[in-house]
C-alpha cells in the first residue's frame, strides 16, 4: 500500500516512533503526509523533570521532524488515565476527518501481554485504550455525519478509511523491513533523552531481533485490517 495520507495514533509521546518509526519514515521517504496523534501528556514516563509533560511534548516534535512527519497533534489527556470516552472519540475523529488518512497505524486494542524474545511484555492499559477509541472513532463516528454535526458544519466532513494496522500487537501479520530507515527511527527515538534513548534501543532492537528470528529480517510487526 501507497497512501497518500497516514495518521500514527500512539498513547503516549514516543510510542508511534518506538513501535512504528522505521515504516513511517519509509511512506514519508514515498511521499506520504504523516501525522502523528499522541493521546496523553506523557507525565508519568521515566523522566524526574519537574514538567515531565512539557518536555515530552518538545522531544515528541523534534522526533516527528526526524521521521519527516508533518505534524503532531497532542489531545493531552493525563497519563495512566486514558479510556474510550465520547471526548477522546471526538477528537480523533476531528482528525480523522481533517487530515482523512487511508491508513491508519495504532496500539492492538486486544493486547494484554506479548511474548518478546524469551520474555512476555505486559500490554498498557493506556495503550489499549487508545487502540480501543480509534476503533470507535473509525466505525461508525467518523463515516457518519450523524456524528458530530457541529464538525461538519466546520468543514470536518466525513471520511472512511480503508486500512488499519495495529502495533504492539501479540498476532502481527504483516512486517514492514527496518533496513532502509532504521538509521531514522533511531534518530528519532534519540530526542526521547527524558525516556533514557539507551533503554529504547535496547528494547527496540529486542522488538526487532524477535521478529528476524522468525522472519528472517529486522522488521516491524503490524496486525493489518483491510477494511474496504
Amino acid at each position: 500500500m501507497h497512501p497518500k495520507h497516514v495518521l500514527a495514533i500512539g498513547a503516549h509521546p514516543g510510542d508511534v516512533e518506538f513501535y512504528a518509526g522505521a515504516t513511517l519514515s519509509e511512506m514519508a521517504r514515498k511521499g506520504a503526509s504523516v501525522t502523528i496523534l499522541v493521546c496523553t501528556d506523557g507525565a508519568r514516563g521515566f523522566g524526574a523533570e519537574e514538567d515531565l509533560a512539557s518536555v515530552r511534548r518538545g522531544e515528541a516534535e523534534r522526533a516527528a521532524e526526524a521521521l519527516s512527519a508533518e505534524q503532531v497533534v497532542f489531545l493531552g489527556y493525563p497519563d495512566g488515565q486514558l479510556e474510550a470516552t465520547e471526548p477522546v472519540r471526538r477528537a480523533i475523529v476531528k482528525e480523522v476527518r481533517r487530515r482523512r488518512p487511508e491508513l491508519i497505524l495504532t496500539h492492538d486494542p486486544t493486547n494484554l501481554w506479548r511474548k518478546v524474545n524469551d520474555a512476555m511484555r505486559l500490554g498498557h492499559s493506556d495503550n489499549r485504550a487508545a487502540g480501543v477509541a480509534t476503533l470507535d472513532a473509525i466505525h461508525p463516528r467518523a463515516e457518519l455525519r450523524s456524528y458530530y454535526p457541529e464538525l461538519t458544519a466546520r468543514g470536518f466532513s466525513p471520511w472512511m478509511v480503508r486500512e488499519v494496522w495495529f502495533f504492539d500487537t501479540a498476532e502481527p501479520d504483516h512486517f514492514v523491513d527496518t533496513s532502509p530507515t532504521r538509521a531514522n527511527k533511531r534518530s528519532a527515538l534519540a530526542f526521547h533523552v527524558s525516556q533514557l534513548p539507551r533503554r529504547l534501543f535496547e528494547e527496540t532492537d529486542a522488538e526487532e531481533h524477535s521478529v528476524q528470528a522468525e522472519r528472517g529480517f529486522p522488521a516491524e510487526a503490524f496486525r493489518r485490517l483491510i477494511l474496504f
